[in-house]
């Protein structure tokens, strides 16, 4: 039965110690894998926000089937994050605008923010369904002529960690740390 490990990245110093990550490996995979030499460092006073990821109604799977049919990809034409009004105040950010999710890890990515009570106060959501656009700059060049769909974002998963439970093999995909800033 898999054990709950907290995040690499967490504002909750509190759980850390009752429920730590792995120690660094260094040889997992053939590759150096860091853990606990990430979690040890508190990042909650530069990325205060909780950034998670889940799926929108109007796509299924990655998206990409979704966003290349036009019925359906006009039902969300966007990447978005939706940030807490409270939040959105404190960083200055109106709903719609462009804005900046900067990652514990150096990422960032440009979507637009969706201001609303859906996220409490200290949490923001994106989908996972995006893809096109890397770190602001949109790749519909690369597609084959005629295969880009009818809507591109930035994929959500470029702003978390590479972190990941070695026994279930799942990855962080649904928590980490982030600040969000006007574009």
């Amino acid at each position: 039965m898999p054990v709950h490990r907290e995040p690499l990245y967490t504002n909750r110093r509190d759980l850390v110690e009752k429920y730590p990550t792995y120690e660094d490996r260094k040889s997992f995979w053939r590759l150096p894998t860091r853990y606990g030499s990430i979690q040890a460092k508190d990042y909650s006073q530069e990325f205060p926000i909780i950034l998670t990821s889940g799926r929108l109604v109007e796509y299924e799977g990655g998206g990409d089937e979704t966003r290349s049919n036009p019925w359906l990809a006009e039902l969300q034409q966007d990447m978005f994050v939706e940030i807490h009004p409270r939040d959105a105040n404190n960083a200055g950010i109106k709903d719609g605008e462009d804005v900046w999710i900067e990652s514990t890890e150096g990422a960032r990515i440009k979507v637009k923010s969706l201001v609303t009570r859906r996220v409490a106060a200290g949490v923001a959501f994106t989908p996972f369904h995006f893809g096109g656009h890397f770190q602001g700059n949109d790749l519909r060049s690369k597609y084959p002529a005629g295969a880009d769909p009818f809507v591109l974002g930035e994929a959500c998963n470029t702003a978390f960690t590479y972190g990941y439970d070695s026994v279930t093999q799942m990855q962080e995909t649904k928590c980490t740390l982030c600040r969000i800033i006007k574009a």
